[in-house]
């Protein structure tokens, strides 16, 4: 009889839970939501009933929610990775390396992060909404999902500044300062931060959507990841000459794309050009 009046309750005054050592999915022990609790719940209550509404929406959500949202995040990565690498921008391609070291980091934080808040999935402590993913029970906060967001979109956001699209900050011995006054972001590399920004909060949304997640632990997850990528990228100035000692080897493949002898790059410093001084000779021949 009790059961059945709590579910005759309104949803926001039945499921606003309170901080309390439960016991979840599987027998996980854990608080039921993190503050702030009504925020928290009235959003992820309200989500998931709009989820309801959209049936139609179910398998792409699912699908995205899953695993096509990290990888589109990914390939978009990787893109701008080869405009770099195809521009000789070997500088952006150690702060893209920067980038993804520290989402790496992020991930392993998250896990520390995770077993402190101790936070169960919301489907353990609303066992009656609606769910389009597997449950699982490992904890619910912060959202590696939004993790993986927050740190690729990070690390493309870094690139903005057209300062480290210049080719080096000093000449190589023995390798062409190719591309050296090109400081201008590529446009190609802004379209793609702008799509890496809506695919990475839409990701978030969707964990939300899917019933995976509290806003709050996207918003956290996204937040830390950012936060942990920008520390990272302080390291820059190493990575830098890191790049400036692998260049000139076999390797430097690797951080931009070859230089032919046969036909040096346009911007290249050491590419001979005709003078006054040059034309003046040549008429006197």
């Amino acid at each position: 009889m009790d059961h059945l009046a709590a579910v005759q309750m309104p949803p926001r005054a039945r499921l606003v839970p309170l901080l309390a050592d439960v016991r979840g999915v599987h027998g996980v022990h854990g608080v039921r939501v993190l503050p702030p609790q009504g925020l928290n719940t009235s959003i992820y209550l309200d989500l998931n009933h709009f989820s309801r509404q959209t049936a139609w929406a179910h398998g792409f959500m699912h699908t995205y929610a899953l695993w096509l949202g990290p990888v589109a995040l990914a390939a978009v990565f990787v893109a701008v990775f080869a405009v770099a690498w195809w521009r000789r921008a070997p500088r952006v391609a150690a702060l893209l390396f920067l980038g993804g070291v520290g989402t790496i980091v992020a991930l392993g934080l998250n896990q520390l992060v995770a077993h402190a808040a101790k936070e169960l999935r919301p489907y353990a402590t609303h066992p009656h909404v609606l769910v389009l993913v597997t449950r699982t029970s490992d904890y619910s906060f912060p959202s590696d999902h939004s993790i993986v967001a927050g740190g690729l979109t990070a690390s493309l956001l870094l690139l903005l500044g057209g300062e480290v699209w210049r080719h080096r900050r000093r000449p190589v011995v023995g390798l062409a300062d190719v591309g050296a006054n090109r400081t201008r972001v590529p446009g190609v590399v802004v379209a793609l931060a702008a799509v890496n920004v809506v695919l990475g909060l839409f990701l978030c949304f969707a964990r939300v959507y899917v019933g995976a997640h509290y806003p709050g632990d996207v918003v956290a997850g996204y937040l830390l990841a950012s936060a942990v990528v920008v520390l990272v990228g302080l390291l820059r100035p190493l990575a830098y000459r890191a790049v400036d000692v692998i260049e000139p080897t076999i390797f430097g493949v690797l951080v931009r794309r070859p230089v032919s002898a046969a036909a040096p790059d346009r911007g290249s410093g050491a590419m001979l050009r005709s003078t006054p001084d040059t034309r003046r000779q040549g008429h006197l021949q």
